[in-house]
């Protein structure tokens, strides 16, 4: 007995469009972008020296500095869809970031264990609660005094900032 025979239909390959041109552009801005955010960075660091030594205080504390430009300069910024907005700039200023608070998980049991308040302040697993101890501060059982020992406190960081009109 004769098999009988199978055409078999192949579907026209739709050829993949040449898609260098877009791949090189694409891979030029993107160095572009790098480039420009390494040298970015760079300026930044010589602006935040310069801030810090002969920036004029700004704020209550004098903690932040600013310096103003002899004339104001226009900026323009991009908006994710690409839209352009011209912004004038007329100086720039380092802002101090406080430090971050951690307590001091060492000289936290320590000195619950020395108040004998180790239950009130621990779970079963022995896991420091920060919302009782907090709490028995507010009550008065831990004094302000002690509870800031028992944080260890963060040198505070600089943000950079433009000053607009």
């Amino acid at each position: 007995m004769a098999t009988p025979t199978r055409t078999v239909r192949r579907r026209k390959r739709v050829p993949a469009p040449d898609i260098s041109a877009p791949v090189q552009e694409y891979l030029l801005n993107r160095s572009m972008r790098e480039r420009a955010s390494f040298h970015e960075g760079d300026i930044k660091v010589t602006l935040m020296e310069i801030l810090a030594a002969v920036g004029e205080p700004d704020g209550e504390e004098g903690q932040h500095r600013i310096l103003l430009l002899e004339r104001p300069l226009e900026f323009t910024t991009y908006n994710k869809a690409g839209k352009a907005k011209a912004t004038i700039i007329k100086g720039i200023q380092r802002q101090e970031r406080k430090g971050s608070m951690a307590l001091n998980e060492e000289r936290t049991m320590a000195y619950l264990t020395k108040r004998k308040l180790l239950p009130s302040c621990t779970t079963t697993v022995t896991v420091i609660n920060e919302d009782a101890i907090l709490a028995a501060n507010f009550e008065g059982t831990i004094p302000d005094d002690d509870l800031k020992a028992l944080y260890d406190e963060s040198d505070p960081t600089y943000a950079f900032y433009l000053i607009e009109e």
